[in-house]
């Protein structure tokens, strides 16, 4: 059997020495990494390629390594002997070694590329790029539900009929969606009037729908569903029979009993007609429009809720309210709010300090329609909002950090057919 041309542990401690000052040795440098398949001819031709081979000679392994380099070269941190350790380990004892002395402390190095192979056996995995923030959007047409991604760069992806994965829950009504670990999870009113829940997974595949009303009870008269991340728990709203209604999907996929908001917020003046909420350092934030009015109550983490406040007796009156939505960006609360039949759009804030932002008129920013629904997210620190108008078109638009809007544009409806009279928009990884 070929033996190395084996350096001992006393000329591998004076190279070391030299190196250390500043001289350059023959051996040294004439070779500093090589592939594992190099080493692997190396091994063949040392031990038959047995990297557990032990024949009491004093050599060990693969690449027939002794006791005095392995233990100088760091080996003792794998294993007591090389023939011990794993072939990866042995390698990579052999890569310093390599380092230190050459290819000529292996007498079978000749005919195996070891003296001129540079490729690092082991290198690092390369950083798998980080993820980036997609808006998930959700269009009604026709009463199905269509799935659509607008990625980081504002591309839109095509949009694809959900019900083709999830199955289908009859002619849709209202709709919401929310992100929650990369994960979508989608909340609809079915034909029979109950609630569904569907997740759309980070990779791209769907979970069938699942009746919630078989979890969480039954409602009757549900005319609009709002959904949010509150951690890693999923919070529903339910306008039904005209009242308010709240429940929490957990982690693990159980449903709390629907609860009655005004039960413990309190009475509001007239019928709930719409809907939002929004996650806020781990409070939900929830809006109702009763009247026309808006109406403003947090729920705490403990669960309890505070009193209903009029949003338009601190933020100013934006007109008979139709729809509205919300969403938290940082430490505050963004509001979208249509009027006047939807012909006008208001934005407003919610502050950290509690304090609110004076609703201003969205007509000279994002532009003049007027809309049946709104939907806003929270997406990579902007607010991103759809809005559905009265000539069929979903629009969108976005509010940047530094306050600026982009005018609202139609989103490509491809694939989306009939009627369109609802839409939501959240953010995902």
């Amino acid at each position: 059997m070929p033996r190395p041309a084996r350096t001992s542990r006393l000329t591998a401690l004076a190279t070391a020495s030299l190196a250390a000052l500043g001289v350059v040795t023959a051996a040294a440098g004439s070779a500093h990494a090589a592939s594992v398949a190099t080493w692997d001819r190396v091994a063949q031709c040392e031990s038959t390629g047995n990297w557990s081979i032990n024949t009491g000679n004093g050599y060990y392994g693969g690449l027939q390594i002794n006791l005095h380099n392995w233990r100088y070269y760091g080996g003792l941190n794998y294993a007591a002997r090389p023939d011990l350790a794993t072939k990866q380990q042995q390698i990579l004892i052999a890569e310093k070694l390599l380092a230190d002395q050459g290819a000529g402390a292996w007498s079978c190095a000749p005919g195996t590329g070891l003296a001129t192979d540079r490729t690092d056996p082991y290198p690092a995995p390369t950083p798998a790029p980080a993820p980036t923030w997609k808006s998930q959007v959700l269009v009604n047409g026709g009463g199905g539900i269509y799935h659509a991604i607008r990625d980081a760069s504002g591309n839109w992806s095509g949009f694809a009929n959900v019900a083709a994965q999830t199955g289908d829950i009859g002619p849709v009504g209202s709709l919401a969606d929310a992100g929650i670990n990369g994960d979508t999870h989608v909340v609809a009113v079915g034909g029979n009037g109950d609630i569904y829940h569907a997740v759309r997974f980070a990779d791209g595949q769907w979970g069938a729908f699942g009746d919630v009303s078989s979890q969480a009870g039954s409602l009757s008269s549900v005319t609009k569903v709002s959904a949010v991340s509150v951690g890693s728990e999923l919070n529903v709203l339910a306008v039904a029979s005209g009242r308010l209604f709240h429940t929490v999907r957990h982690a693990d996929g159980t449903w709390t009993a629907f609860g009655d908001v005004q039960s413990q917020a309190g009475l509001l003046p007239a019928a709930v007609t719409s809907a939002s909420e929004a996650s806020v350092n781990g409070q939900l934030q929830v809006v109702a429009v009763a009247g026309g009015r808006v109406y403003h109550s947090i729920r705490a983490a403990d669960g309890t809720w505070s009193a209903w406040g009029d949003v338009y007796s601190m933020a100013g009156d934006a007109g008979a309210a139709t729809d509205v939505a919300m969403a938290g960006t940082g430490a505050d609360m963004q509001i979208v709010i249509a009027s006047n039949g939807g012909a006008k759009q208001y934005h407003g804030a919610r502050l950290a300090s509690g304090q609110w932002m004076p609703l201003s008129d969205l007509a000279p920013v994002a532009g003049s329609f007027t809309t049946t629904s709104v939907s806003v997210a929270s997406v990579a620190g902007e607010l991103q909002a759809t809005f559905v108008t009265t000539d069929n078109r979903v629009l969108h638009a976005i509010r940047h950090t530094d306050g600026s809007w982009q005018n609202a544009t139609a989103v490509n409806l491809t694939g989306v057919y009939g009627n369109h009279y609802a839409a939501s928009i959240t953010g995902t990884l």
